[in-house]
C-alpha cells in the first residue's frame, strides 16, 4: 500500500482553508482591511477616485458611486488560490524544509495574486458596467457578476498554469542549478 508522502501537508492546508472559510462566515469589513485597502487603494489610482472608509460597510467612491466592501474582498478567491498554489508546491518540492514553506509561500502568493486579481476585477467591472448600461439597464448586477466569475476564472487558470509550468522547468533543470 502506497501512501501519500505529502499527506500531512495537504491535511495541514485542507485545515487552515477550513478555519479561514469559517472565520470569514464571522468576518466583517474592518477584519478584512487587509485585502479591502490595498485593493481599494489601486483601485482609486487607476480610476482617479478617492475613497472614504465606512466603518462597517467598506470603501466608498463617491465619484465612481461603489462600494468596496466585504463581497468584493476576494477572501474566497484567496483561499482557493492558496489551496490550489499548496498543491503545485508539494507535487514539485521533494525537501521536507520546502515542503514546509511551501505554505506560507503560498499564502503570500495568494495574497498577492488575489489583490491584483480584485484590483483588476473591479477596475474591469466599472468598465464593462459603463459599456453596458444602455444595453442591460436593470440587469447591472448580472454584468458584475459575469466580470468578477470570468476575471477570477481566467487569472487562477493563468496562475495555475503558469506556475506548474515554472516548477516543472525548475525540477527538470534542477541538477544545472
Amino acid at each position: 500500500m502506497l501512501i501519500n508522502k505529502n499527506i500531512q501537508y495537504y491535511l495541514t492546508a485542507a485545515g487552515l482553508f477550513i478555519l479561514l472559510k469559517l472565520g470569514f462566515t464571522f468576518a466583517g469589513n474592518d477584519n478584512l482591511i487587509f485585502l479591502l485597502k490595498p485593493t481599494d487603494k489601486l483601485v482609486g489610482l487607476l480610476t482617479d477616485s478617492q475613497s472614504i472608509y465606512l466603518s462597517g460597510n467598506g470603501y466608498y467612491h463617491d465619484k465612481l458611486n461603489i462600494l468596496i466592501e466585504k463581497s468584493c474582498s476576494g477572501f474566497n478567491f484567496w483561499i482557493l488560490c492558496f489551496f490550489v498554489f499548496t498543491y503545485l508546491g508539494l507535487k514539485y518540492f521533494d525537501k521536507p524544509l520546502h515542503k514546509i514553506l511551501t505554505l506560507p509561500a503560498a499564502l503570500i502568493s495568494a495574497y498577492l495574486l488575489t489583490i491584483f486579481t480584485n484590483t483588476s476585477r473591479i477596475f474591469a467591472s466599472i468598465v464593462v458596467q459603463n459599456q453596458a448600461i444602455n444595453i442591460l439597464p436593470n440587469r447591472q448586477y448580472l454584468v458584475h457578476e459575469a466580470v468578477g466569475i470570468i476575471t477570477n476564472l481566467l487569472f487562477l487558470i493563468l496562475a495555475y498554469y503558469l506556475i506548474e509550468k515554472f516548477l516543472k522547468y525548475r525540477k527538470n533543470h534542477e541538477k544545472f542549478i
